[in-house]
């Protein structure tokens, strides 16, 4: 018992730092903001899709006044299988929900741990957890811009920071499993983070083979053959995303100047009343500055510097600092890719989970200077991080709108059918969609007829979100309107003939009625490329465990093996 208490121990302590930074919420209630709601006006329809069998929705039914979604295709879905199953096990959203941010708390912390150990003792690893928990900008994420996926995707980014680090130095194929399923779930919940983890990933394999002048094209193959697993596993997600981006109004030919990039650095503006987002990511940029000051100080020491292995660390924490200001505005307007990200201050998520690394492994040089001749510095250093932490708790944690589950469960109880974002509109809904005033009238007026067509009668057979039958009566050749959003996957056939498909001006589905009486059947088809991709998903995962396995024998047979003197 003992024994596992002091293996386990540690690791428990990591889960229990991220756990309890989420009490807050547990005792008050779940935090309140606009991005809420957008979470759970997919959340709440991809659940209703699961219930009725399908593994992998492909069109959401129920929101915008019942003419469906297409977000799902577009938007990472791990949170929503995440919120999913906390709903299914707690029975209600406002527990499930707690109990999926609880866990992806500590399992963030626990990737910080995990990380932490690559270069530092256990002891000194639980830091890193705690600080990672009580970083400025992660703590926003949830308390104050319900930011949930890339919440969640802060932890994957750890994990993949820490598995690369472990391939890098060992070259074990369990790792190489490791660092593709973190990467994998990095696509799989954010974009933007996506995107911006794939950079530091890069950047993070690079500094590591300059450094550490080992085996490099074994560690280079290694690298590329989990990165290679990480993009299978999550094909099912980014090849129909990439595929059909055409096909939703996204930025449109008139984007929103304020999802520009140029205007969204961090410091672009200081200003409460011009931007108040910007104004608010400026002092949680300061905050998460003071929360380095230390590490940066106790890297320039002599113990520090020495420890060579830190210095890709401490390369990485100041480029993902500058990628969040204006300072990098070249390298945005020419990776690609980067600028579709709109939020250059999210690169402040990225500096959260570099910057715990560091500090813990300041902590026991500050902690021997306490007894030193540096005693008023270290003093003073352990103040800045009192500062930052001071703010979060007083500002971030407690300045939260917290919702009871009474007013949680009335929020979410309109957005089965709410309407949803413009931007994952698909195009044909609103052909002028940024010309509109509002969104919402992009969308058509909730109507209880499903299917219009002029004087001919019809009788609906089936209704189901992805398939659906009608019977119509004999008359004059018609366009039957269908309250569904026309999109390319909707096939209608007659007697196994497919019928002519359009959208209508409002971007409802049209469809071309022959004469006779006849019935119709409408079914959403996924196109091959989709079922390809996720065959090549099954088969990553499938390789990912089988390399696990294999890895995880490998290691213990090598444990056994008996030493030669």
């Amino acid at each position: 018992m003992r024994g596992s208490l002091k293996k386990f121990g540690p690791a428990l302590l990591a889960l229990f730092a991220g756990a309890v930074v989420i009490s807050p919420a547990i005792i008050f209630g779940m935090p309140n903001n606009n991005d809420l709601a957008n979470h759970y006006h997919f959340a709440i329809p991809f659940y209703e899709a699961l219930r009725q069998g399908v593994l992998y929705p492909g069109w959401l039914a129920t929101p915008n006044f019942g003419y469906g979604d297409v977000v799902v295709r577009f938007y990472p879905p791990a949170l929503y299988y995440l919120l999913a199953a906390g709903r299914t096990v707690t029975g209600n959203w406002y527990a499930g929900s707690l109990l999926v941010m609880t866990f992806l708390s500590a399992l963030g912390s626990l990737g910080a741990y995990f990380w932490a150990r690559s270069y530092v003792r256990k002891n000194v690893a639980i830091w890193a957890a705690l600080f990672y928990a009580l970083m400025p900008y992660h703590l926003a994420e949830f308390y104050q811009a319900a930011q949930l996926a890339e919440f969640a995707a802060g932890a994957a980014l750890l994990f993949a920071l820490a598995f690369t680090k472990r391939v890098c130095d060992q070259r074990r194929w369990a790792d190489v499993a490791g660092l593709a399923v973190a990467y994998a779930a990095l696509i799989l919940s954010h974009l933007p983070l996506a995107v911006f983890g794939s950079l530091t990933l890069l950047l993070y394999a690079v500094l590591n083979l300059w450094i550490e002048k080992g085996k490099r094209l074994p560690t280079l193959v290694r690298l590329g053959l989990a990165v290679l697993l990480g993009l299978g596993a999550s094909a099912s997600y980014w090849v129909t995303m990439i595929s059909e981006m055409k096909w939703i109004v996204a930025d449109g030919p008139t984007p929103d100047p304020m999802l520009d990039y140029s205007h969204n650095f961090v410091f672009s503006t200081l200003s409460a009343s011009k931007q108040e987002t910007l104004w608010w990511m400026a002092l949680l940029a300061i905050a998460t500055a003071l929360m380095c000051i230390p590490a940066c100080a106790a890297f320039v020491k002599v113990r520090m510097r020495d420890n060579r292995r830190l210095i890709a660390v401490a390369l990485l924490l100041v480029f993902s600092f500058a990628m969040s200001t204006a300072i990098s505005n070249p390298l945005w307007a020419v990776v690609p890719y980067l600028r579709m990200t709109q939020h250059p201050f999210r690169w402040l998520a990225v500096t959260s989970a570099i910057a715990p690394l560091l500090m813990a492994a300041a902590v026991p040089f500050w902690k021997e200077q306490l007894g030193g001749r540096l005693r008023p510095l270290a003093l003073v250093m352990s103040g800045f991080v009192l500062i930052a932490v001071t703010f979060s708790i007083s500002q971030t944690v407690r300045g939260a709108t917290y919702l009871s589950r009474p007013t949680f469960e009335a929020i979410l109880s309109p957005l089965r059918e709410a309407p949803g974002i413009v931007q994952w509109l698909p195009v044909w809904a609103a052909a002028s969609a940024h010309d509109q005033p509002s969104y919402q009238k992009c969308i058509p007026p909730k109507t209880n007829a499903l299917i219009e067509a002029g004087n001919r009668e019809v009788q609906i057979k089936r209704w189901s979100n992805l398939k659906r039958s009608f019977e119509i009566a004999e008359g004059d050749p018609v366009e039957a309107r269908v309250a569904t959003f026309y999109y390319p996957h909707w096939m209608a056939m007659v007697n196994n003939r497919i019928l002519p498909t359009r959208a209508a001006p409002d971007g409802a589905l049209l469809i071309s009625l022959p004469r006779e009486r006849t019935t119709v059947y409408l079914e959403f088809r996924e196109p091959i490329r989709s079922k390809v991709s996720v065959a090549v998903s099954i088969i990553s995962w499938t390789l990912l465990s089988s390399l696990s396995i294999v890895g995880v024998f490998v290691r213990k047979r090598r444990d056994h093996e008996p030493t030669v003197i």
